[in-house]
C-alpha cells in the first residue's frame, strides 16, 4: 500500500485453503488524484460507494472538478476490477478465463493510473 496506490489488491495475502469470500465482498478500492483534492470509493461490483471532494478542490471550478470526479470513477472501476482479476485467481480459476473476462493486471492499472494522472516511471 502507497500513497499513488491506496489499495494494493495483494493486501489480503489470503492462502488458498483459507479462501475466505466475505473478505473480498467487504473490499472497497479507492482512487485520489495526485494533491489528494477529490477521491471516489467503488465496492467489489464497482459499483461508487463514495466520493470524497476536499475544499480546495471546489476553487478549481465546476468543469475541471467534473471532469475529476469522472476520471476518479473509470479508475475505481478498473481498480475494482483488478482485486476481481486477483479474487478468480486465488479461487483457482483457470487463467484463459480469467482473460476472457478483460480484467486488467495490477500493472496496466499502474499504467492507466499514470498516464491519467500524467507520472512517468523511471
Amino acid at each position: 500500500m502507497n500513497e499513488n496506490f491506496p489499495l494494493d489488491v495483494d493486501d489480503l495475502d489470503l492462502d488458498e485453503d483459507d479462501f475466505d469470500p466475505s473478505a473480498y465482498e467487504a473490499r472497497t478500492f479507492e482512487v485520489f488524484n495526485p494533491d489528494h483534492t477529490a477521491g471516489v470509493a467503488c465496492d467489489r461490483d464497482g459499483e461508487i460507494i463514495g466520493m470524497h471532494v476536499a475544499d480546495d478542490a471546489l476553487e478549481n471550478g465546476d468543469d475541471w472538478l467534473a471532469a475529476e470526479i469522472l476520471k476518479l470513477a473509470r479508475l475505481a472501476h478498473a481498480k475494482s476490477r483488478v482485486g476481481l482479476r486477483n479474487e478468480m485467481e486465488r479461487k483457482g480459476s483457470l487463467p484463459y478465463t480469467i482473460d476472457s473476462f478483460d480484467l486488467p493486471t495490477e500493472a496496466s492499472y499502474r499504467a492507466m493510473e499514470d498516464a491519467e494522472f500524467g507520472r512517468t516511471t523511471s
